[in-house]
């Protein structure tokens, strides 16, 4: 019996629909994780910039893919156009990326801000309270500053069932070691909350410039002229700086002159 071989055009064809297949997993995953809709929201800033680093890498690599696939095969699909203009939205996206960097960061320490403020907050608020209660000089201001404790409609709804100078020293007493524990949780969670922020920061900056990268490199421009990775990266190259220094009039005058 003979052994089937698979044709290069097969091969290009699997090629093609595999890179399509990527996009929309990729498609699928961005557009899900932005509903709902919060455009200032940091925590909606960090969900998108999250699915973003996530999934980059599928789009990237089906745009290789399909270059590899036009390559063995010039009648798959894409077509040269269509090639020439996923080229130019990839390097759209190496600027998105390289702007998810400041975006990333924003929401991040954002949220972590409305944290540390929801619960200095909350110990304000306990601080008043027991500010209001030491100042108390009548049952009805005793009241009063019992409401401004959460959870203490209740307890200033009842009978005090003691003098005001007893009540006052037992709700004191309860409320000051309860500051006093909030003040100190505070801090501590400001320190792990800037020790958690720098690592996650420097990582998830350090995977939106190798994306950047990544787009800037097969990216292509309507001019058909280097992408702007290649143009970044010439000057670098000893070979074509000697070149293009050897390609200046005056000094290849100079040379002739010699």
């Amino acid at each position: 019996m003979e052994q089937q071989r698979v044709s290069s055009n097969q091969v290009a064809d699997a090629i093609q629909w595999i890179a399509y297949s990527l996009i929309l997993v990729f498609l699928a995953q961005v557009i899900t994780s932005l509903f709902p809709l919060a455009l200032l929201q940091p925590q909606w800033m960090v969900r998108v910039s999250t699915a973003l680093r996530g999934t980059a890498s599928l789009p990237l690599l089906a745009l290789g893919l399909f270059m590899l696939a036009g390559l063995i095969d010039e009648e798959v699909l894409p077509s040269g156009r269509q090639l020439k203009l996923m080229r130019q939205i990839a390097t759209y996206a190496a600027i998105g990326f390289l702007l998810l960097v400041p975006l990333q960061s924003y929401g991040l320490v954002r949220s972590i801000n409305n944290q540390v403020q929801e619960s200095q907050a909350q110990l304000n608020k306990l601080a008043a309270a027991a500010n209001q209660i030491q100042q108390a000089t009548t049952e009805q201001q005793l009241r009063q500053a019992i409401r401004e404790i959460p959870g203490g409609e209740q307890i200033a709804n009842r009978p005090l069932g003691a003098d005001l100078q007893t009540i006052k020293t037992g709700l004191l007493g309860r409320l000051r070691p309860t500051v006093k524990r909030l003040e100190n949780q505070l801090k501590d969670n400001q320190n792990q909350a800037l020790q958690n922020t720098v690592v996650p920061l420097v990582r998830d900056g350090l995977i939106s410039l190798a994306y950047a990268l990544g787009f800037a490199g097969i990216g292509g421009s309507s001019q058909a002229k280097p992408t702007l990775l290649r143009r970044l990266l010439k000057p670098r190259n000893p070979s074509l700086r000697k070149l293009q220094v050897s390609n200046r009039p005056g000094l290849a005058n100079g040379s002739e002159m010699m």
